[in-house]
């Protein structure tokens, strides 16, 4: 941090400054006292609060978070009800065969071919940078539409793989054969009965998704140059920025714990039974 002609003046102090002369219980101790308090540190390469910075950028992840899961639902849970009502016909394997390829392909290298084809060949959308929502709503969706599509494709694919496995062990129970004995419409069926009885492991899925997406969008962030939270820690991690790599992991940790509770609050909701345990 003060280069190579630093005097050993300067280390000391530095070193007095970083709090680096104390122990390592002491320091410890006296960083969780700070982050209870909401104080996360001080970054030496951005000269600003972390927490002010994390604000500053966490909003662009979960944006980026929130459109790549809505991809995944509103794609990957009707392709995997398609899949379980036609079980084994060719619609299903083909389903099942793009699924699997969207699991095999990397997200950067997906990224990285959506932006040769929709952004240079086809020119149609634009390959990066970012846009507020609040400045211009449209913009923003065009430039936040790419990435979300790159970050999206294989979780589509593992809501699609995880809805079909969900649907095909409900589909087998009595209640399902009694509702089709009464003549009740197959949509019904799956979507109405099929589909809500086993949302709750579908739930699951869609909350590891959004805390996966949310903590590892590093690379995309990087391939269409978003300035959000895993720029951010790119970035740290390249000056050797600790309390930006602390405090964005803290943040993220949080995340994690919340995005859980809200998924056992759904539960309850899906599915009553589960109250009533």
């Amino acid at each position: 941090m003060l280069g190579i002609d630093a005097t050993p003046e300067r280390m000391v102090e530095m070193r007095a400054r970083l709090g680096l002369d104390q122990g390592f219980l002491q320091r410890y101790l006296l960083y969780l006292a700070h982050v209870a308090r909401g104080d996360l540190g001080h970054s030496s390469f951005l000269n600003q609060d972390v927490l002010s910075a994390i604000g500053e950028r966490l909003p662009i992840s979960l944006l980026l978070a929130a459109l790549s899961l809505l991809w995944a639902i509103v794609l990957g849970i009707p392709a995997g009800v398609i899949a379980a009502a036609r079980r084994g016909k060719l619609v299903d394997r083909v389903l099942m065969f793009l699924s699997l390829g969207g699991m095999s392909i990397p997200s950067f290298w997906f990224g990285l071919i959506l932006i040769l084809v929709v952004g240079v060949w086809i020119g149609i959308l634009p390959t990066g940078g970012y846009v507020s929502p609040f400045d211009d709503p449209w913009q923003a969706f065009r430039h936040m539409l790419l990435p979300s599509l790159s970050l999206g494709f294989i979780q589509m694919a593992q809501v699609a793989r995880m809805t079909r496995s969900a649907m095909l062990e409900i589909l087998g129970q009595d209640y399902i054969m009694v509702a089709r004995a009464k003549g009740l419409p197959e949509r019904s069926i799956l979507f109405n009965h099929a589909l809500r009885n086993g949302l709750t492991s579908i739930l699951t899925v869609l909350a590891m998704i959004f805390a996966e997406v949310l903590g590892g969008a590093l690379v995309t962030e990087q391939i269409f140059s978003l300035p959000g939270l895993g720029q951010l820690i790119v970035s740290a991690v390249g000056y050797r920025d600790y309390p930006v790599i602390q405090g964005a992991l803290v943040v993220v940790g949080i995340a994690y714990v919340l995005i859980n509770t809200l998924t056992d609050i759904l539960y309850r909701i899906v599915d009553p039974r589960i109250s009533a345990s």
